[in-house]
Formats: structure tokens, sequence, C-alpha cells
């Protein structure tokens, strides 16, 4: 049973990935699999507790913030003041961290989280200044293919930072999905 989830999974993501590359106007990130500095698989549970939406967790770019399936979460340099922008077809390639409700889940740092309201009603974590979303390209815990897709998403760090931009301020490109 466990390959046959494996392969769905496979499978779904790579449709995914097409159909980001066609509504999103392109490029989604790397085509080299995800692994660690020292080669190995760069795959690691998720530091949070059990109910959290987000934790921490190992890929080949360090430490990031990762969905509670320890997916990674990256953030869009075109959204401003925390306010997401990618809806439609960007939000299918690109699906957002939701959570029920406008109000923090327990045991995040309010210092550090914040959860803001979508064009859809539905509500979005959001880290530092930047909303979270999944990129539907990674398939598993580890995986970092949405690093630097349109020059404008980036991997989000503990601290609420982009992983791998100098600019981490939102960007007026209007850049692809």
């Amino acid at each position: 049973m466990r390959a046959s989830v494996i392969r769905t999974r496979a499978i779904v993501a790579i449709g995914a990935a097409a159909l980001a590359q066609a509504a999103c106007g392109g490029g989604y990130g790397s085509d080299e699999p995800s692994t660690a500095a020292d080669g190995r698989d760069a795959a690691a549970a998720p530091e949070a507790a059990a109910d959290a939406p987000v934790g921490q967790g190992d890929t080949g770019l360090g430490t990031v913030l990762v969905d509670a399936e320890g997916l990674t979460l990256y953030g869009l340099t075109d959204d401003t003041d925390g306010v997401s922008t990618c809806d439609g077809a960007c939000a299918e390639a690109w699906p957002p961290l939701t959570v029920d409700g406008p109000d923090l889940p327990a045991g995040l740092d309010s210092g550090l989280y914040s959860v803001v309201e979508r064009s859809d009603g539905t509500f979005q974590l959001v880290a530092g200044e930047w909303p979270l979303y999944r990129f539907a390209g990674d398939a598993a815990p580890g995986d970092t293919n949405g690093q630097g897709s349109g020059g404008v998403w980036f991997a989000v760090a503990p601290d609420g930072s982009l992983v791998g931009t100098t600019n981490a301020a939102p960007t007026a490109s209007g850049g692809a999905y």
C-alpha cells in the first residue's frame, strides 16, 4: 500500500507541476531533486506540536518553516503588507496555508505569526510579513522545488525572512507564479 500512496502522490505532483507551468507563466523551480548538502535525502520530520499548522524542518536550503505534513512553506515577494495576491490558478499551484479562523492557532508566537483574511473569505497564516504557501510540485518533506520560482517564490526561514534572496522586500515586478 505504501508504494501505491507514493506513486499516487508523485502522479499528483507531476500533474500539479504541469498545471503550475501552464497556468502560471512558466518556470516553477529547480529540475534537480532536493537533497541535503551531504547528498542524503533532505526529508526530515517537522519539529512542531502534533496539532500545530506550522513547524520547522531541515532541507537542502537549511532549516525552513514547514506545514504539519513537513512540506516546505514559501513566501511570495509580490505580497505586500502581509496581504496575499495569489488566487485562482496561482493558488492551485501554490496552495495557501489556511487556518480555521481569524485567531492565531494556539502555540504560535504572536510576535512572528499572524492571520489574514484572503479574498475568498478563508484565513491564511502569515510569518513575518509573508503569507505562507505550499508548492504543488513538492511531494515529500524536505522538497524545495519551488525555491526561486519566477524569481518571486522563496522558502521561509524560522525567523519569518525569505531564504536565498537579498531582497526580502516585496517587488513590483508582478513575477510569474
